[in-house]
């Protein structure tokens, strides 16, 4: 038999409350009393939680049992991450640029490795550990000879890193893997005969990356920033 703890619950009211989705569930006291309440809120030791009734109720988390306890600072931790405790903003990095080269035969061709440096800010007031980076990076290959740029492809590149700990209110800097680059043009006096066009060049169109802390997906962002909205993440890494 489930029985209301009493009234030792302070009314309270706030109006932030946290966008980690939290269900009623049976709470149990540290003598065995039961509740039924969702939680709202937790900050340091005061769970803010919401009654069946309506109530709003603040406790101090040393009131609950073992189990709960475990439950509400699982429940806040992954409150604190999906609630933009990271941050993140990119760089593009090119190394190995070489100059104009004849191939022998007509064109000329240029290359280099271009990458992307994803840097990750804590705004919390903890560290945070266990920090894997997956990322997508959308590499358009220009076609040779192609009448339209359109012609080229696509490429999806997979790959991931990882941080081992994000300081308190620090930065931290990885770097995706270098990917090869081309940009041609044809020497002067040469054409190719179905009339395409002289030059391509390779273009990086974005990077999409998920941030994971242990399990939880703490935060996903793209550049450009409307790339997750066209794009699909694929389900086939072939």
């Amino acid at each position: 038999m489930r029985h209301l703890w009493p009234l030792f619950l302070l009314a309270f009211c706030f109006s932030s409350e946290s966008t980690a989705k939290a269900e009623f569930r049976t709470f149990t006291d540290s003598t065995g009393r039961e509740m039924e309440a969702k939680l709202n809120q937790v900050s340091g030791e005061d769970v803010y939680i919401e009654r069946r009734d309506g109530l709003a109720t603040k406790v101090d988390i040393t009131r609950f049992s073992k189990e709960d306890q475990i439950y509400i600072r699982d429940w806040a931790r992954t409150a604190m991450l999906q609630d933009g405790a990271i941050e993140v903003r990119f760089t593009t990095e090119v190394d190995n640029k070489t100059r104009w080269a004849s191939n022998g035969g007509g064109i000329m061709r240029k290359t280099w490795k271009q990458s992307y440096g994803i840097v990750l800010t804590n705004d919390a007031y903890i560290d945070i550990k266990d920090i894997r980076i997956e990322y997508l990076i959308f590499k358009f290959e220009d076609a040779l000879a192609a009448e339209k740029r359109s012609e080229g492809e696509i490429r999806y590149l997979f790959g991931q890193t990882k941080v081992p700990t994000l300081k308190a209110g620090q930065e931290a800097s990885v770097e995706t893997e270098k990917f090869p680059m081309l940009e041609t043009k044809l020497e002067s006096g040469y054409y190719w005969k179905n009339g395409g066009k002289e030059t391509s060049e390779d273009e990086m169109r974005g990077i999409w990356i998920k941030v994971y802390v242990g399990d939880i997906l703490a935060t996903e962002v793209s550049k450009p920033e409307n790339l997750m909205r066209k794009e699909q993440w694929p389900t086939s890494r072939s």
